[in-house]
């Protein structure tokens, strides 16, 4: 995220952060293999992971007016559309135990083909 905060306070701009999940089906009260992709999802509402998020990298109070978003739905979807109205497109990319570099999942791929803004993709340290 500091990258988009960064971004934002160099360009002027508000910050758009988007947050999407999909429900998983079964009873939440057991916890997901500690492994799983984005576990507190399954735990924590939306909002408090959108926030720890932004949290982690805000910069002075005031700096960048940031605006949230959470859609349930695939992330492809809400960040393409989000993407329609944007001058910059930031996402993050993980890297992969066992992989050397910088390994691009499903919607990092989609989003470099057919956002309609340039794209950046910050991996996570």
């Amino acid at each position: 995220m500091w990258f988009a905060y960064r971004e934002a306070r160099v360009r002027g701009c508000p910050l758009l952060a988007v947050h999407t999940w999909s429900r998983r089906p079964g009873p939440l009260s057991v916890a997901p293999p500690r492994n799983w992709y984005a576990p507190q999802a399954t735990w924590r509402s939306p909002a408090a992971v959108l926030d720890d998020a932004l949290g982690e990298a805000a910069g002075p109070s005031g700096e960048v007016v940031v605006a949230r978003q959470m859609i349930e739905g695939p992330a492809r979807r809400a960040l393409l559309d989000a993407a329609a109205e944007a001058d910059l497109l930031v996402v993050g990319a993980r890297r992969r135990q066992g992989h050397t570099g910088l390994q691009l999942g499903l919607v990092d791929h989609a989003l470099l083909h057919h956002a309609p803004c340039p794209v950046a993709v910050v991996p996570q340290i």
